[in-house]
């Protein structure tokens, strides 16, 4: 290869290389490590991280949440909320513990860890956890300091089965901080069940109580792959 070549496919690669940095996507998770910083991507940073045995083999599983942190992806505000948000990418990786020690990738979604993207906006994302049944909950609060009187706490529990982590349980729990009213939904989707309490105070601030159950069928799970994003799917006249 002549030298004139070389300098060509330099500055394509230079080239190449640059927008990828001003324009920047999920990369692939490693297929396997041995640690967690083997599976993080350089320049990307965890958001939440849990530990446990998500397919019952009795080796340790790993699941974190990652954002990039590049600068150019920081959105500076001078209204109301914080004045710097970033909105760099995020993505969940799902990693099962083996014999021999190492990690191997069970699930990466570049999509269901959500941003925050409104200035007057909590961190959505509340926390990651495998739970002693195996069960893997994910936890998403909505807490606006302007814009919004409604808060909620919503919660996933998927379960590793016909090779997918599937959704077995939703809960959200949503307030009025207002009126102080509130309604609990509680969805339990193997047993095809769907419990709403409504909870709403009085004039001289006593709670009224209304409990409703609801049976449904669902010919199948959805899965975290299936869900794509979180809150997205029509069930029962709300989103999940």
């Amino acid at each position: 290869m002549n030298s004139i070549k070389i300098y060509f496919l330099l500055v394509y690669f230079l080239i190449h290389g640059l927008c990828a940095q001003k324009n920047p996507t999920h990369p692939e998770l490693a297929r396997s490590g041995k640690e967690m910083q083997d599976l993080v991507p350089y320049g990307w940073r965890v958001l939440s991280q849990a530990s446990g045995d998500l397919n019952g083999d009795g080796h340790e599983d790993f699941v974190f949440a990652l954002q990039n942190t590049l600068k150019e992806n920081y959105e500076y505000n001078d209204g109301l909320g914080v004045d710097t948000l970033d909105l760099n990418p995020r993505m969940l990786g799902i990693y099962f513990g083996k014999r021999n020690g190492k990690l191997k990738k069970a699930l990466q979604s570049n999509t269901f860890i959500i941003n925050r993207d409104v200035p007057t906006m909590d961190e959505p994302l509340y926390g990651l956890q495998i739970l002693s049944n195996g069960n893997l909950q994910i936890d998403f609060r909505f807490w606006y300091s302007a814009g919004s009187w409604h808060m909620s706490n919503d919660t996933y529990r998927f379960r590793f089965q016909n090779k997918s982590f599937e959704l077995v349980a939703y809960e959200k729990s949503e307030r009025h901080r207002g009126t102080g009213d509130e309604i609990d939904h509680s969805i339990d989707f193997e047993n095809g069940t769907l419990k709403i309490i409504t909870t709403t105070i009085g004039a001289n601030e006593e709670r009224e109580y209304k409990e409703e159950s609801i049976k449904f069928e669902l010919r199948r799970l959805k899965s975290i792959k299936t869900l794509g994003k979180p809150f997205e799917w029509e069930f029962q006249q709300f989103r999940i």
